[in-house]
């Protein structure tokens, strides 16, 4: 599990990293966590690392962009960042605007009990956990796969045989329709994109009018029926330039 921390105070990027670490470690959570002092860092690295981050704890006030407008960002087109947001700050004034983020909890440094701010995060570290334990069941030639939805990058089909890539260039070849496959994996993030293709939204690093590339540097085909999908799916009228 990868979790980062946005702050630019460095003492606070120090307490908040220990303290994740020490909650993660009473429930036998691996994790990784990576640090940024500016919101503009933390977009850098999400829009350039196929590697997602489970859970962000999030300070609001920072050089450049604020937290809030971070968490904006994150939600929408390209990044589409599904992960828990924590915002950590000194301040409850922007608990309403946190709404707007999707964000997981609130919590005001200096303010929120430490009992309160360790059931928060470990609140968040259990529903990262469930989320990376979200799988679906493929059935294959001669045996069943389940396969973590977050390490499925696209299927591809060919007539009735589908082939899921997933994790580091696994493969997996099931039987089924597309428009079963739609119908099932739709709901959870996914896009097509051409006759041939059903791709991970989250995993779409760029894209043009013919063909996009995935975050694993992937590149795949764009059918002219599904462009327009595409661009609502990867835009929207307040990051276009």
């Amino acid at each position: 599990m990868r979790i980062a921390l946005c702050d630019d105070n460095e003492q606070d990027l120090n307490y908040y990293s220990d303290l994740i670490y020490t909650l993660a470690k009473e429930k036998n959570i691996a994790i990784e966590v990576v640090r940024f002092k500016t919101g503009e860092q933390a977009l850098f690295h999400i829009s350039n690392n196929e590697k997602p981050i489970d859970i962000l704890l999030l300070d609001i006030h920072m050089p450049g962009i604020n937290g809030i407008e971070t968490g904006l960002k994150l939600r929408q087109a390209p990044f589409h960042f599904h992960g828990e947001i924590v915002f950590v700050t000194v301040s409850s004034d922007y608990a309403i605007d946190a709404f707007d983020v999707q964000a997981f909890h609130y919590i005001v440094k200096g303010i929120t009990s430490t009992e309160k701010t360790n059931a928060i995060l470990t609140n968040a570290l259990n529903k990262a956990v469930e989320k990376e334990q979200e799988f679906i069941l493929l059935k294959g030639i001669g045996e069943y796969r389940n396969i973590p939805i977050q390490s499925i990058y696209y299927f591809e089909v060919f007539q009735r045989i589908i082939t899921v890539h997933y994790d580091n260039n696994e493969q997996f070849e099931f039987y089924s329709s597309i428009g079963k496959l739609e119908i099932t994996v739709l709901p959870k993030g996914f896009l097509r994109i051409h006759r041939s293709y059903i791709v991970s939204v989250p995993q779409i690093k760029t894209f043009n009018s013919t063909s996009l590339t995935l975050m694993n540097g992937k590149e795949l085909p764009v059918g002219r029926k599904y462009l327009p999908n595409l661009k609502i799916a990867f835009q929207t009228p307040e990051n276009v330039i």
